[in-house]
């Protein structure tokens, strides 16, 4: 059995290269140590059948760490404590040792959007590949099976081949500034009352199970995590989003609030993909991640041909992609 983890900042991903997987909340800004039990846990899981552990990251960015550097090699550490036989895929898509994480932290930095779009170039040659999970959005062309992105986040924000946004903890409030409601303009408030898991819930296209975070008035609900994600609770916290409430507003501003966040999105989406659409003479979107219903607005939008990996995968992997294709990459390696 071949393992791929994905540590990321809030979420840490696990799977197989036989379709096992499993996310854990894991919230490494709040307490960096968490990931020591996360990986204990899943070493008594899947051990003694693991054969090989690939992993690759995110969770470098978080500002309980000074620098990326120290994240990497934090995060490095912690997986080291817990298994052997690991690897660590860098920004060339090659795996490597935990001897050579020492020697160049960053080059292991932001490396799960490599993983999923290495997997995908060796099944489809000419594509858009879209990632959309709960934080970030990833938009990486693929020509003739060459990744055509750039490596760091940096240089990927510039060149609109990362979107920080995600269709679960993403502030509304950073993708809205104004809302129309009633065919009247309001300004939005910039606190953060509100996350686009309440909008994707509002609009039913996410559940309770899938909001895989706190919301932002998590505190008032202790020990009532169903009541905290539920429908009408959400409904609340998109009304404040303009100083209101439930009661002033009613349930159709609140939809429409939730509406006119997902158009944001979809919109940010289709633009990038139309660069790459434009720049490479691309014609196909492959898609996959928690919100690939975005990706495929977005890819009616430009009326270009959608392909759904969570239809060939299963809901489940799409969901952790990153792990199951650095699983899968280490299975093919060795």
């Amino acid at each position: 059995m071949f393992v791929g983890i994905d540590v990321g900042g809030a979420n840490t991903k696990i799977a197989t290269s036989e379709g096992l997987v499993e996310s854990i909340y894991a919230p490494l800004w709040r307490n960096k140590a968490v990931l020591h039990d996360v990986l204990a846990k899943a070493k008594q899981k899947f051990e003694p059948e693991i054969e090989a552990v690939g992993m690759v990251m995110t969770g470098e960015l978080c500002d309980c760490f000074v620098s990326k550097r120290e994240g990497v090699l934090h995060i490095k550490n912690a997986l080291a404590s817990s298994f052997d036989k690991l690897k660590f895929l860098d920004r060339n898509c090659m795996f490597r040792d935990g001897s050579d994480v020492d020697k160049d932290p960053l080059a292991f930095a932001a490396t799960n959007w490599l993983a999923s779009a290495k997997l995908v170039s060796d099944q489809y040659g000419d594509v858009i590949f879209i990632d959309i999970g709960s934080t970030t959005t990833d938009v990486i062309p693929i020509v003739a099976g060459e990744l055509k992105a750039d490596r760091r986040d940096l240089e990927r924000l510039k060149s609109h081949e990362l979107i920080y946004s995600g269709i679960i903890r993403t502030n509304v409030a950073t993708l809205l500034n104004k809302v129309k409601i009633g065919g009247d303009e309001y300004r939005t408030s910039s606190e953060l009352f509100a996350l686009t898991a309440d909008a994707y819930l509002v609009l039913g296209c996410l559940t309770a199970e899938d909001y895989s975070c706190e919301s932002p008035d998590s505190y008032a609900f202790a020990n009532r995590e169903t009541t905290e994600k539920s429908r009408l609770s959400a409904m609340r916290r998109l009304a404040r989003v303009v100083c209101s409430d439930l009661e002033e507003l009613g349930e159709e501003g609140t939809v429409r609030i939730a509406e006119q966040v997902k158009r944001a999105q979809v919109e940010e989406l289709s633009a990038a993909m139309a660069e790459m659409k434009d720049r490479y003479g691309l014609q196909i979107a492959v898609s996959t991640g928690v919100g690939e219903f975005i990706a495929r607005e977005a890819a009616e939008v430009l009326n270009i041909q959608f392909i759904s990996l969570s239809a060939r995968y299963g809901r489940t992997i799409s969901a952790a992609f990153p792990a199951y294709a650095v699983a899968k990459s280490l299975e093919r390696s060795l």
